[in-house]
């Protein structure tokens, strides 16, 4: 009887050995090999991910699986507006010629938009192609720049030693959009009208010429048609501007955008002979919340783009780290990081950024990590996209920890002239007529692009 009851444990272990065999054998990788995370910079576990057609860095993608033959696939920040996107009931094929699972197949997320996805999957490398179609909208077609034009405007002026609201000819349209409402009839009201006055004339004539068409594509990407030319003040490029020689020409551009005085033959001058290219697709993205339109970058993405045609190459390593910090939160290290990128590109504006103090830096990861959220509405035929006071007054307060920043980014002679020393003041000084002190002057302070739809 003993002995039946050793032959009964040991026929039990045979099968219980044996019925594990059968159930890896038969597999190319059991479930604990490729269930697992993998990235563009995360090795060994690789990932050559492809957004329509064309490669997406800076992403990670989670697969898991209990039995090698049906898996969830989750997309880490790949689709516009979605943090994470699971995809549930993938099939996996095996090809044993090539030693990988493959998978493909059609999912609409929990916000609405459709994926199709194609792939292969190992224990160290993961190989995916998606292509969206973001859920149907109005916003989602091409834009102009809105032309320059000027009328008749209300804005707080002095009669009889008062302030009053009084009419006066200021921009009605163009590229860039300002809109102020419940605003102080006091000096500081009246000067505040004043400082937009400069920053919309600036930037009117500015923007054309660096940026001609934006489109918000089906698949969730941003394209723009910008400039490959160099940007001008009158006829002279400003990287070849010379304070001391070329001051004529600077003093009256400023007066021009202070006292308004600017004109669509000054922009069209200054676009003459401009030549234009188009953006890669994943650099920026775009997706609708509430109403609301949020832009969202590819920090890595855009650095590689940068860096792509230095002469000096930049360190993947970088890259890796880069990517690390963002999704881990690191604002420190992140900054850490691009002051590392910027002293081998060199970037003026990237220079600012690296040179913020700590907490000024946070406000900055923020947008970087979590995306710019625009208020976006349509009148007379023309799109607003813009930001409110509430989005922006953080920033403005900014401006004066900034301004020393600015100036010793600037060439010597050009930090000490007059005129761009007292320009600074107005915009980013601490004096009772500085943009900054001027900012509660006014309720509603709306910042942003006037743009046409293409037809």
């Amino acid at each position: 009887m003993r002995n039946l009851e050793k032959l009964f444990w040991v026929a039990c272990a045979v099968f219980f050995f044996t019925s594990c065999e059968e159930t890896y054998n038969d597999k190319l990788f059991w479930s604990g090999e490729i269930s697992r995370e993998y990235g563009s910079y995360i090795k060994p576990y690789t990932l050559d991910l492809t957004y329509s057609g064309e490669k997406l860095i800076g992403k990670t993608i989670s697969f898991k699986t209990e039995d090698s033959e049906t898996g969830t696939l989750t997309l880490n920040d790949v689709i516009p507006g979605e943090a994470s996107t699971p995809i549930n009931g993938i099939k996996l094929y095996e090809n044993e010629e090539k030693g990988n699972y493959t998978f493909n197949g059609t999912n609409i997320t929990m916000g609405g938009a459709t994926v199709k996805y194609s792939g292969s999957i190992t224990p160290k490398a993961m190989k995916l192609d998606v292509n969206v179609t973001m859920p149907q909208n109005k916003w989602n077609k091409s834009y102009d720049l809105s032309n320059f034009t000027k009328g008749k405007k209300m804005t707080i002026g002095t009669s009889g030693g008062e302030y009053v609201w009084k009419e006066t000819n200021e921009i009605l349209t163009g590229a860039f959009y300002v809109h102020m409402d419940d605003v102080e009839l006091t000096q500081a009201g009246s000067q505040l009208f004043l400082r937009m006055k400069l920053i919309q004339n600036a930037l009117c004539y500015f923007i054309p010429q660096l940026l001609q068409t934006i489109t918000l594509q089906p698949d969730g990407n941003i394209i723009a048609n910008y400039t490959t030319s160099p940007v001008y003040i009158g006829k002279v490029p400003i990287n070849e501007i010379d304070p001391d020689k070329d001051v004529a020409t600077i003093a009256m551009f400023v007066m021009k955008f202070m006292i308004g005085t600017m004109s669509a033959t000054d922009i069209n001058s200054a676009l003459a002979n401009h030549t234009w290219a188009t953006s890669p697709i994943n650099l920026l993205t775009w997706s609708v919340n509430n109403g609301k339109l949020k832009i969202n970058l590819n920090l890595p993405a855009i650095i590689s783009q940068v860096t792509k045609d230095s002469e000096t190459p930049i360190d993947p390593g970088l890259i890796s780290g880069i990517v690390e910090a963002l999704s881990k939160s690191d604002a420190i290290q992140l900054q850490k990081l691009l002051g590392t990128v910027n002293a081998v590109l060199g970037n003026q504006y990237l220079g600012i950024i690296t040179n913020m103090n700590e907490s000024n830096f946070q406000q900055i990861f923020y947008l970087l990590t979590e995306g710019i959220t625009f208020n976006v509405e349509e009148e007379e035929g023309h799109t607003h996209l813009y930001l409110t006071k509430e989005s922006t007054t953080a920033f403005i307060q900014l401006l004066p920890q900034l301004q020393p920043v600015i100036e010793n980014l600037l060439p010597e002679n050009m930090a000490n002239n007059t005129t761009f020393k007292n320009l600074l003041g107005y915009l980013m000084g601490t004096n009772e007529d500085s943009l900054p002190i001027l900012w509660n002057a006014a309720n509603t302070i709306d910042l942003g692009l006037d743009l046409l739809p293409q037809e």
